[in-house]
């Protein structure tokens, strides 16, 4: 769940603005304050991660929304060339172990055998601009580079105790003098070269994980999907690492054959060392030494397989001394290095760059983002389709996404009628104060329930017509016949993508909404009020944009008619948002266990009192004439 975010030179949010998110966060304002800029930078985010070219870093024009191009949304007022937009979220631990185990292992698979920590909080901060040095500056302006972009976590292991890691991908300042400052071979990889326009730095556990398998590896770029890091790449002395593993050969009383090759390249003893190990070690090895015919010639050395295949053959007690005699040779790393530099050729660095996957901490927070923002951030936008008499098929991968506009309602209806969900019944809110418990039912069930409950209908239910595609039939009371939506009104069609969208969606999910409140009477926006508390006590959070008191009012009856445990207050947080000099401010409208505002700002929802004040004092003055009159 997203518990905070950050804003900075978005739109008409020009400095730094960190907002916390409850289960139930609430954007109220003027029109034009900026309501909708801190969800159109969630929107922004969740269709970069969904977008299937993970090249691109962000991506402005996407399947939830269509920003334009850069400048267009960059604060004219703004003190910095890059866009700021920073999250902070909680995994739910049980969501996250399935995500974790289906999750696509980025890189060599090195990471079995490893436990993957609970991850308790992610912390990210994503900046990006136009590269304005770069001559594709124009490309630029609706393909946006990253700049800058930081991760931060708080894990807990095995033992119960937490740790934190970093991690920092910045855009390079070197530039093209990067690859020749590392002293590296030509790269030819065309990938690994990309990599190094970003630097990137790790927190020194994340670099002890690293060289737990690579002893000398430094990183130094990125592979990136969108603004993630997929790969690392890692420089190495590949000398001292073959040196490393060849000597972990010779020496490991449980020795694994897959430990015979270092990166597709099959470890040899050298005929020097070769040598030295003849010397060292005598005649009472002899058969370790013996040469055959076409297995290896002389001034080639001994592959790393044969000599495993010989130790094997020796008997138990004869092997452990060969094991014990080599391990506590001091000079035997030296004497490997000195054999296998002396096979080098002249003037070859000893230096290479390799990809290797990020430590396990930051791919399982990876991974929980990348489901998160695609899969878990779910939009309803302020316009829902006008009612039709059918409507389209299913066009959607997603088989439970409703559309922007809730076009495709009919057809998630029609899919999902009999599946079993759990959702919090609309009797719950009966009660004062109300007793939320949940049941499981059919999503039709549900859906009939909180549609009689808000009072737009007594039964739906979707008809799948083949081609033509589907129609939604409603009753308008229980003995009545069923209608399609021309004939009832838009309140049906404006309610049931809510409630089908927020009902089929799944713990830990992120639903937006515009102005759903949008072609409801008062009543039915009171109680839709109700439905979305329900939801949000079920582990989902609902961040909406709204115009209507007469929602914020039924918040806080609930504040007040509830009994001590606070349920309400605990999960809502509501913001006021007004524009002072072109810059949008958000304002905390705290709601107090009595339902109260403490400290009411100037222009929120206040118009209905004073338009009461005044029709009092007019009715009061237009008295007072008429009595004069009469006198």
């Amino acid at each position: 769940m997203i518990t905070k975010w950050t804003v900075s030179n978005f739109k008409s949010v020009t400095k730094e603005t960190s907002l916390s998110f409850a289960p139930l966060t609430l954007f109220a304002g003027p029109n034009s304050s900026g309501k909708s800029t801190i969800l159109q930078s969630i929107l922004l985010v969740s269709q970069t991660l969904s977008h299937k070219v993970g090249s691109r870093s962000v991506v402005l024009n996407g399947t939830l929304t269509r920003l334009g191009q850069f400048d267009d949304l960059r604060s004219y007022e703004g003190e910095f060339d890059q866009i700021t937009i920073g999250w902070e979220c909680h995994p739910a631990e049980n969501e996250q172990m399935g995500i974790i185990e289906n999750m696509r292992v980025p890189g060599p698979s090195m990471v079995y055998g490893r436990r993957i920590d609970s991850i308790k909080k992610i912390s990210c901060k994503l900046a990006f601009d136009t590269n304005p040095g770069s001559p594709n500056r124009d490309l630029y302006q609706l393909q946006p580079q990253l700049f800058l972009f930081t991760m931060s976590l708080l894990a807990r292991s095995v033992d119960k105790t937490d740790h934190r890691n970093e991690l920092t991908i910045l855009r390079s300042p070197a530039g093209n003098k990067k690859l020749a400052d590392l002293e590296v071979e030509d790269l030819d990889n065309e990938i690994l070269r990309g990599s190094l326009e970003y630097d990137i730095v790790l927190d020194e556990g994340s670099l002890e994980e690293l060289r737990e398998e690579l002893t000398t590896a430094v990183p130094v770029g990125c592979i990136l999907q969108h603004f993630l890091p997929d790969r690392l790449t890692v420089r190495v002395n590949i000398v001292e690492e073959i040196a490393q593993q060849i000597q972990i050969m010779l020496i490991d009383d449980t020795p694994r054959y897959s430990r015979l090759s270092f990166r597709g390249r099959e470890l040899v003893i050298p005929e020097a060392l070769f040598t030295q190990l003849q010397g060292k070690l005598g005649e009472k090895y002899g058969m370790l030494f013996e040469r055959q015919p076409g297995l290896f010639d002389t001034g080639s050395g001994m592959p790393g397989r044969e000599w495993m295949d010989r130790t094997r053959k020796l008997p138990f007690e004869k092997r452990r001394e060969l094991r014990r005699t080599l391990g506590e040779w001091p000079e035997l790393h030296a004497i490997i290095l000195d054999a296998l530099r002396a096979h080098q050729k002249a003037g070859e660095s000893e230096y290479k760059l390799l990809p290797f996957r990020p430590p396990v901490d930051f791919m399982s927070a990876s991974a929980y983002l990348i489901s998160l923002f695609s899969n878990s951030v779910k939009y309803l936008g302020p316009l829902r389709d006008e009612p039709k008499p059918l409507y389209p098929l299913a066009a959607h991968a997603d088989p439970t996404d409703v559309g922007l506009r809730g076009e495709m309602t009919a057809a998630v209806l029609n899919l999902h009628r009999e599946k079993l969900i759990r959702y919090i019944p609309s009797a719950a809110f009966s009660k004062t104060p109300f007793a939320p418990s949940s049941v499981a039912r059919s999503l039709e069930a549900a859906v009939t329930d909180w549609l009689k409950y808000l009072g737009v209908a007594e039964t739906a239910h979707s008809i799948d017509k083949g081609k033509l595609g589907h129609e939604v039939k409603v009753s308008l009371d229980e003995s009545g016949p069923n209608h399609d939506l021309t004939h009832v009104g838009v309140g049906v069609s404006q309610v049931l993508p809510i409630l089908v969208m927020s009902l089929l969606a799944e713990r830990d999910t992120t639903l937006i909404f515009e102005q759903p409140e949008l072609h409801l009477h008062p009543k039915v926006q009171t109680r839709l009020a109700d439905f979305f508390l329900s939801i949000v006590l079920l582990g989902k959070q609902c961040l909406i944009e709204t115009h209507s008191e007469y929602l914020i009012n039924r918040l806080r009856y609930r504040a007040a008619a509830e009994g001590d445990d606070n349920r309400v207050t605990n999960n809502i947080k509501v913001y006021f948002v007004e524009k002072t000099d072109g810059s949008s401010n958000f304002r905390e409208v705290k709601v107090n266990e009595y339902g109260a505002i403490l400290d009411w700002p100037e222009g929120f929802f206040d118009q209905s009192p004073r338009e009461s004040e005044d029709i009092l004092r007019a009715a009061m003055a237009k008295k007072q004439k008429q009595r004069e009159s009469k006198d």
